[in-house]
């Protein structure tokens, strides 16, 4: 343990070792924990709950039994229908022969007759005995499956004190006391986003192309982080096709006669149009004034998915070709030089760095080590599933496994009716959740520097225009009703933006503006020459798609807190506040410890 953290346990060294030996365990036990207390504060009778739930069961059993046999008797009559249909035909063979002869012969009256025979019988099987047993087996099933309905319904209300406590922000209490280092905010307020451009220079992500579905910001010793997923909008372009078949008769000489040919083509044509893309994007930005004058891009290298042999074989390859950028590099006076651990210079990467020396002094030894570990990890945590690019004292990871995951559940993603199955998914989900998040910081931890260095002193404004930053105003209008904001002839996604309206009195009264696109069938003629020596106007039909917006005004509350206050209960005021006021809770929308709700008097 003494090689993995300092004399006061504060820093990570290892990411990759430290997850398999301690975190992982540890942040099982403290979901385990967590739910265990939430089951003793509500009170709920476990073994009641249990035994409501075997008996649930139980009769699932027998429905599934009841289907099973009710699957057979349907077998039976499709089977019984199929003989009628082979009787009928039957007849029909016999009829259509004496027609065809015009004599009665025994042999197609006796097929006639049997098929006659047949059909009825299969008819009255059908009548008298399947349909009366599919009919009764339905009843007792739809009996059976309404004393299941019954039995959860009593598990529910067994359950409802439990229930009532799941609420926003559980799991990222249970991950920051499994690592205290990583604090995370209850919400991204001005002041952390000014930090972060202030002070390290982020540059202005308010496109009007993305809209955050998530956010979660934090600091580690100091240095400010945020977690995003932003849904973003591009215009790319769509080729649509488009098809005729057109025919012709050409005349020849066979054998001294004239025959008449005909033929056909299709012809094909294609347009293409712009047409509207949209994708989301989970990164992480973290801001250190380590390195402040390094920028640099790296990609994955997909080496979790090579065996160390291959993994051999790219290195010897590729470091050739960077050994002679480094020659070349050093006739023109510049400073890129490849580095002596050639499987860390290849699988990084980083060959457009700016700054040999801040470069190094970031990536030590150690530093190395355990980014390679990460990088060729198949069995811990996602392997070199990550870009990274750093942009002075910005850097941005992009892993690609936190597209896998719901970063801030709604309390109903907990709430049920069986006591274990409740236990086993919070359990199962924070473990998820915290390998997701952890291993998203895990490029950035495996880089002593950056846990060392402290932020030099900032001077915050005096004044911001709105308690939380734009990324949470647009996270809370994209967990809202969408539907209330997006124009009625919008065909696609939206991307949400939002503006200050006024802030003051612990809310922010926004305008949410929603970008999308109507569309247009339309039809263009594409003249295509055939083989019949002519040209042909082939319709090719495609659909413009043009901008709509429509803008929807929203208030944003925000919970009043101090030290004599918890998050909790500062939200339990506020929500006692606005409910006693001019909100009607049922319009009301809680997004973490923000209270959102449309305001209709400006609509």
């Amino acid at each position: 343990m003494n090689d993995l953290f300092t004399d006061d346990g504060e820093f990570i060294y290892e990411p990759l070792d430290q997850y398999q030996k301690v975190y992982k365990d540890t942040q099982h036990q403290n979901a385990t924990d967590y739910i265990d207390d939430l089951i003793n504060k509500s009170g709920v009778n476990i073994e009641d709950n249990r035994e409501t739930n075997r008996q649930i069961k139980k009769k699932q059993i027998e429905s599934d039994n009841f289907a099973k046999l009710i699957s057979k008797q349907n077998g039976l009559r499709g089977f019984y229908i199929f003989l009628i249909v082979l009787s009928i035909a039957a007849m029909a063979y016999g009829l259509f022969s004496m027609i065809t002869n015009g004599v009665a012969d025994v042999l197609n009256v006796v097929i006639m007759v049997i098929g006659l025979a047949l059909m009825i019988t299969f008819i009255v099987l059908i009548v008298k005995i399947v349909n009366p047993k599919i009919r009764n087996l339905k009843l007792e099933k739809g009996k059976i499956d309404e004393k299941i309905s019954s039995l959860k319904r009593d598990a529910y209300a067994q359950l409802k004190p439990l229930n009532e406590l799941f609420s926003f922000g559980m799991n990222t209490e249970i991950f920051q006391k499994t690592i205290p280092l990583i604090n995370l905010d209850t919400l991204f307020d001005s002041r952390r986003l000014d930090y972060l451009v202030g002070k390290f220079g982020l540059s202005d992500q308010d496109s009007n192309y993305r809209s955050a579905l998530f956010v979660q910001s934090g600091e580690i010793s100091g240095n400010p982080f945020y977690i995003c997923r932003d849904l973003v909008h591009y215009m790319g372009t769509k080729t649509y096709t488009g098809s005729i078949t057109i025919s012709w008769t050409t005349t020849s000489y066979v054998n001294g006669r004239m025959v008449t040919n005909h033929h056909t083509q299709t012809l094909t044509a294609q347009v293409t149009k712009p047409f509207p893309y949209y994708y989301e994007s989970p990164y992480l930005v973290y801001g250190n004034e380590a390195a402040p004058d390094l920028s640099f891009d790296r990609n994955d290298s997909n080496a979790e998915n090579m065996s160390e042999k291959q993994i051999e074989k790219e290195v010897k390859r590729e470091i050739k070709k960077l050994e002679k950028k480094s020659e070349r590099s050093t006739m023109k006076g510049q400073d890129y030089t490849t580095m002596a651990n050639s499987e860390f210079e290849v699988l990084f990467g980083a060959h457009n760095r700016d700054n040999e020396v801040q470069f190094r002094l970031l990536f030590t030894p150690l530093a190395q080590k355990q980014l390679l570990a990460l990088i060729k990890d198949k069995t811990i945590g996602f392997g070199d599933d990550f870009d990274f690019k750093k942009r002075k004292m910005i850097n941005l990871v992009y892993p690609e496994h936190l597209k896998n995951i719901v970063l801030k559940p709604h309390p109903s993603f907990f709430q049920g009716y069986d006591i274990d199955a409740i236990k086993e998914n919070f359990v199962a989900y924070n473990d998820s959740y915290f390998k997701h998040i952890y291993f998203a910081f895990a490029p950035v931890l495996s880089i002593p520097l950056y846990q060392h260095h402290k932020p030099h002193e900032y001077i915050y404004k005096d004044y911001y225009p709105s308690y939380a930053s734009f990324y949470e105003h647009e996270q809370v209008a994209n967990q809202m009703n969408r539907a209330e904001f997006i124009h009625p002839l919008s065909k696609t996604r939206n991307i949400l933006k939002t503006s200050i309206v006024s802030s003051g009195d612990y809310c922010d009264h926004l305008k949410v503006t929603a970008y999308g696109f109507r569309t247009e069938e339309r039809v263009e003629y594409i003249n295509v020459y055939g083989r019949d020596g002519r040209y042909h106007a082939v319709p090719v039909y495609w659909t413009e798609y043009l901008p709509v917006e429509q803008d929807t005004y929203v208030d944003i509350n925000v919970p009043k807190t101090d030290e004599a206050t918890s998050p909790a209960e500062a939200f339990k005021a506020m929500f006692e506040k606005l409910q006693n006021g001019e909100y009607d809770p049922k319009e009301m929308y809680r997004v973490g410890v923000l209270l959102a709700v449309i305001n209709k008097k400006l609509q």
